[in-house]
């Protein structure tokens, strides 16, 4: 994976920025070396911007890894868990942080979903087009937001060349489940002649529900066995055409679709489904300037602009009781300068529009309610229910009013070397503008749930970032790296505005429009070793947050004298919660170990803790659990084995009215042999997760007790690439 040392920090500042963590027998066998590794979402085609730790994984990592979401394809990576919501859903949590402080992009740019908003909302991101899949930790981030507290996970799918390409080229993928009765399939083609390629790609995937692990103790309450409704399509595709020389610069466009359609497990007989849908167009190119010409200062000019159309479905049998529609434009456009004085870097703006609607009623929605103004006085309406406090006011109309969130964010990063090593400064600023409209709110005197009209006010939130960071060459050997960030966030429209039931998540959300902006303190120390026969890589870190917003559940009791009882919301007695702001820490820390024993085996071992706690000691809520990977692999003549445990620990630390998670232990094995045949290769994989069939929950998820993790699964597949 690493090549030796040469001379010069550049190539060694490189080398910290990068966090070689094992997160799969794939991973570890199908890493990229130094000297070819590109971080595309940093100022497209260097780790210098970035520096944070990084992980990647290549295009073999990710069609072998048994993972369908981008969460289960990396959550045995130190550092990383899977915030899940069934098989449906898979969202990664960094170091501790999920939502909004963990960054989704495609291809660098927003992938413009409402993941972040819910954890039953999937991220519209494909890992099945992917060629690479990248992981920025932490807050060093400041090229694609300043709220990325937690990291950037991007997807790289490359359907815009930004390379002449040669010729014929592709692929294609089958792959079958036993857990699941689950298949997928995949194709790749690119059609090249001289400056042009035509990219084409698309995919198939099916499961039915999923039988979790049988040994070990069940906890009360807890789904065990053949999980009802937990069956999972997807489908999507893309065409895309790109123009390159390989010198000057290149310019294409795509146009892709994406659709799934996925079961929400529950403890009861609710046959709740989600059933997301997007179609994204991209449109992206760069100028490399000559050396001699009169722009000779700038290395790259590059511009992306994307527009996502966004819609889904939450539905009851027969009926649709939840809607959600949402238009995203974002335009970045960032220069790459050469060396001026001893500083080179990135300069660039971004800038977004979101337009958000949503409908929720158990009358249906066939689109989203519009009730108007007229005869609105602007007053408060007087059918909101309360607890018996009366501290809260509990709406059950549209929980949300039409939402327009406009954003403007200014970035610089530069670089320049010491020494000893490397310096790294970045600033950002962004200005944000969230403007509502009530309309879809109903105000019939009946139902009247319009708060009154200065709740409805524009907000505007003006977050400030910066960072610093610095590499120091110990030795030929060791590299010691440490980022300073200070990074702020402002709060998301969900976390303002939203008062309403949500179905798909049995809850009751309560907004809070009095939320401002979060500011977090970082720092992080990286250490790396590489010698003949041993690559280490350890972090500790250290995040210290002012006016933290978290989801807090609330105890709240009522006296409407509800069949359901009277504790939960008004309505349906369902949990409640509610963000709130407190000062909050997170430390942790992750580390690798890979060994040679000879040329042909080697022993991975992994780790990952996180403690994330309210400065009063309460600890926050979901925090992932310890866990450890130990492996052995074997790689010779096109054969890969790989045997590995991975355990995770008890997690006691839980936030108030949160259940702990007990120990387990998963047992998985893999084997490829990859068959080369004339100019192209069949590659052939087997693997067994969980070998023990063991009955194992996931603390991340919000469904622990409904969706506990999938049983005893033989999975098979071949891929033939061209």
């Amino acid at each position: 994976m690493f090549q030796p040392f040469q001379s010069g920090y550049r190539r060694n500042a490189l080398f910290l920025a990068i966090c070689a963590t094992t997160s799969s027998a794939q991973v570890a066998a199908h890493t990229t070396e130094l000297d070819t590794l590109v971080i595309s979402s940093a100022s497209q085609g260097s780790v210098y911007d970035v520096a944070q730790p990084v992980t990647v994984l290549d295009k073999n990592a990710i069609d072998n890894n048994s993972g369908t979401s981008l969460g289960t394809l990396l959550e045995s990576t130190p550092g990383i868990a899977n915030s899940s919501f069934g098989p449906g859903v898979g969202r990664p949590v960094i170091r501790g942080m999920s939502g909004s402080r963990v960054k989704i992009l495609q291809n660098g740019s927003d992938t413009g979903d409402t993941s972040a908003m819910s954890s039953d909302h999937s991220p519209m991101s494909e890992a099945s087009a992917a060629e690479q899949i990248e992981v920025i930790y932490g807050p060093a981030t400041l090229l694609y937001g300043g709220g990325a507290i937690g990291g950037v996970v991007n997807v790289i799918d490359r359907r815009i060349h930004e390379q002449p390409g040669d010729g014929i080229s592709g692929e294609v993928g089958v792959k079958s489940s036993s857990v699941d009765s689950g298949y997928s399939t995949d194709a790749v083609l690119d059609l090249s002649k001289g400056n042009w390629t035509l990219h084409l790609d698309g995919f198939k995937r099916d499961s039915d529900n999923y039988r979790s692990g049988k040994n070990g103790r069940v906890p009360a309450g807890n789904n065990s066995g053949r999980i009802a409704n937990s069956n999972t399509e997807g489908k999507g595709g893309a065409v895309a055409l790109s123009w390159a020389d390989g010198v000057n610069g290149f310019v294409g466009g795509s146009i892709s679709t994406l659709e799934y359609d996925y079961g929400v497990p529950s403890l009861d007989d609710d046959q709740y489904r989600v059933v997301p849908k997007q179609i994204r167009y991209d449109l992206k190119g760069a100028w490399r300037p000559a050396a001699d010409s009169a722009f000779h200062w700038m290395e790259e000019w590059r511009t992306e602009l994307s527009y996502t159309d966004y819609e889904h479905d939450e539905t009851e049998p027969g009926e649709v009781v939840g809607l959600f529609q949402q238009e995203t434009w974002e335009l970045q456009s960032r220069i790459r300068h050469r060396a001026i004085g001893q500083w080179q870097g990135t300069f660039g703006i971004q800038l977004e529009k979101q337009d958000l609607g949503l409908c929720h009623s158990h009358g249906g929605c066939d689109d989203i309610a519009s009730f108007g103004s007229t005869g609105w006085d602007g007053l408060e309406g007087a059918n909101f229910s309360t607890d018996v406090n009366g501290t809260y006011q509990f709406a059950h109309s549209t929980p949300m009013p039409l939402t327009t969130t406009e954003q403007a964010g200014v970035f610089l990063v530069e670089q320049r070397d010491w020494t000893h090593g490397t310096i790294e400064l970045g600033a950002r600023i962004d200005h944000i503008n969230i403007s509502t409209d009530p309309d879809p709110i109903e105000f019939t005197g009946t139902h009247d749930y319009r708060h009154q009209s200065s709740y409805y006010d524009d907000k505007e939130f003006t977050p400030v970032s910066l960072s610093a960071a610095g590499t120091w060459v110990l030795s030929e050997q060791q590299r010691l790296g440490l980022s300073l960030a200070r990074v702020q966030r402002a709060p998301e429209v969900y976390e303002l505005y939203w008062n309403g039931d949500h179905h798909a998540t049995s809850s009751f959300q309560l907004d809070n429009p009095d939320l401002d902006v979060e500011t977090a303190w970082t720092i992080d120390l990286n250490w790396l070793y590489q010698g003949d026969r041993n690559k280490l890589q350890a972090a500790v870190y250290h995040y210290r947050f002012d006016d933290y917003i978290y989801n807090e559940i609330k105890e709240i009791e009522h006296n409407y004298g509800r069949p359901c009882g009277n504790t939960g919301d008004p309505f349906h007695c369902d949990d409640v919660y509610r963000y709130e702001q407190s000062d909050a820490r997170f430390t942790g820390a992750e580390f690798n170990w890979q060994h040679n024993l000879t040329n042909t085996w080697h022993v991975d071992i992994g780790g990952d803790v996180v403690k994330a706690e309210r400065t009063n000691g309460e600890d926050l809520p979901r925090t992932p659990p310890a866990s450890m990977l130990l492996a052995l692999n074997w790689e010779h003549n096109g054969w890969d084995l790989r045997a590995e445990g991975r355990a995770i620990f008890t997690q006691n630390d839980t936030a108030p009215n949160e259940t702990r998670t007990s120990d387990f232990m998963l047992l998985n094995a893999y084997a490829a042999y990859n068959m080369p045949i004339g100019g192209s290769e069949l590659i052939w994989h087997l693997a067994v997760q969980n070998l023990t069939d063991e009955y194992a929950v996931n603390h991340v998820s919000y469904l622990k007790q409904a969706a506990p993790l999938p049983g005893r699964n033989l999975q098979a597949g071949v891929r033939w690439r061209f």
